[in-house]
């Protein structure tokens, strides 16, 4: 599969970055690399890095039917992208207009805050969205509060676990966050949940667009994105969407993120050796940087390998999950956590048991 690996990522750059002086490898297997595309949820930018070289002259579709009917299922994908991007701003812009009602600011933390930063924000994948709700300069209360403001207008939330309630409205799947990071048995998570919560609270909070939603000040999103990405690497690995979305947020966000505040943050709460292994992948994907260290292609390795996803991460089989996703990282943590992977079994275990429903 190197072949078609070497060519998906230089179809990322053709899309991303407009690259296009390199050759259309006679031997790839199209299915394989679609395959992998999807796998990596970066089908419709491998696609249009596809569109960039038919579009310079470099590339033409061959006459055989079945690479045909693969393309054109797989260009497709960029109709069903929109069509489904257009729904979710539509859907969470009706959902910020309930909350608006009732006095409520919607902040979104990822999603859309991370999608203005693609070439075509439509074309980034994105499964759900995760809001934090204020009000008055209050959140905790207020994170009750928009659950009541669903529920008034018929919509069934889910307060089963500690960090969000869920709910489904038309078109959009939403996480209503009461926490940012999963806090819970972990002193340094506590104090970097405090810090974000503040951050926002003390904004200024930035508009999306025409939405009515809002995003949060640049530094703060700058460290939830690292949290969450080192939680995902740790606990289920990374994709090439993780990455991208990292490198391009880092490219999008260059002038308006105080970068020396937020590296001290990063080695304050030990994120620093996982952080400038991830920029040098963000680097490598993009074709700035040539090579990666043997401990930053090991990463990569897993990134090909794909993610070890759990179905839920709610009650005592989740919980059994993660702790196998934990047994099977010690190299991760051995490479990039400040703390060893008993410490973190044990912040796991000790959460769960003692502290079911933390406050800060």
């Amino acid at each position: 599969m190197t072949v078609e690996r070497e060519f998906l990522l230089n179809l990322i750059r053709a899309s991303i970055l407009g690259e296009t002086g390199f050759p259309v490898p006679e031997s790839v297997n199209w299915s394989t690399l679609i395959d992998e595309a999807n796998r990596q949820n970066v089908s419709v930018i491998v696609s249009d890095g596809l569109q960039k070289l038919f579009d310079a002259g470099l590339y033409s579709v061959s006459g055989d039917k079945e690479e045909r009917r693969l393309k054109a299922r797989w260009f497709a994908k960029t109709m069903t992208y929109e069509q489904r991007y257009a729904g979710q701003v539509a859907a969470a812009k009706k959902m910020g207009e309930r909350f608006a009602s009732a006095g409520i600011q919607t902040v979104i933390l990822k999603g859309f805050t991370v999608s203005e930063c693609y070439p075509v924000p439509a074309h980034r994948y994105s499964a759900d969205l995760d809001c934090f709700l204020v009000k008055d300069g209050d959140h905790l209360e207020t994170y009750e509060l928009g659950n009541r403001v669903m529920e008034e207008h018929g919509v069934k939330v889910d307060r089963g676990y500690y960090k969000n309630s869920v709910f489904d409205i038309p078109g959009l799947h939403v996480e209503n966050h009461k926490f940012c990071t999963p806090f819970r048995g972990n002193k340094t998570l506590t104090q970097l949940e405090r810090l974000l919560q503040g951050m926002i609270l003390a904004g200024p909070l930035c508009p999306l667009g025409d939405t009515g939603l809002l995003a949060p000040p640049p530094l703060a999103s700058a460290l939830f994105l690292t949290e969450h990405s080192y939680a995902h690497f740790l606990h289920e690995g990374l994709n090439l969407r993780h990455i991208l979305d990292w490198a391009l947020f880092r490219r999008h966000h260059a002038s308006d993120v105080d970068w020396t505040a937020f590296d001290g943050y990063v080695d304050e709460f030990g994120f620093r050796r996982f952080y400038d292994a991830y920029v040098h992948l963000g680097e490598y994907v993009l074709g700035s940087r040539d090579s990666l260290t043997s401990v930053e292609q090991r990463v990569m390795d897993s990134v090909w390998a794909g993610l070890d996803l759990h179905d839920s991460v709610r009650g005592p089989i989740g919980k059994l999950r993660l702790v196998g996703n934990t047994l099977r990282a010690g190299w991760k943590y051995r490479e990039f956590s400040p703390i060893s992977m008993t410490h973190a079994l044990w912040i796991q275990v000790k959460g769960f048991l003692v502290d079911r429903r933390p406050k800060l």
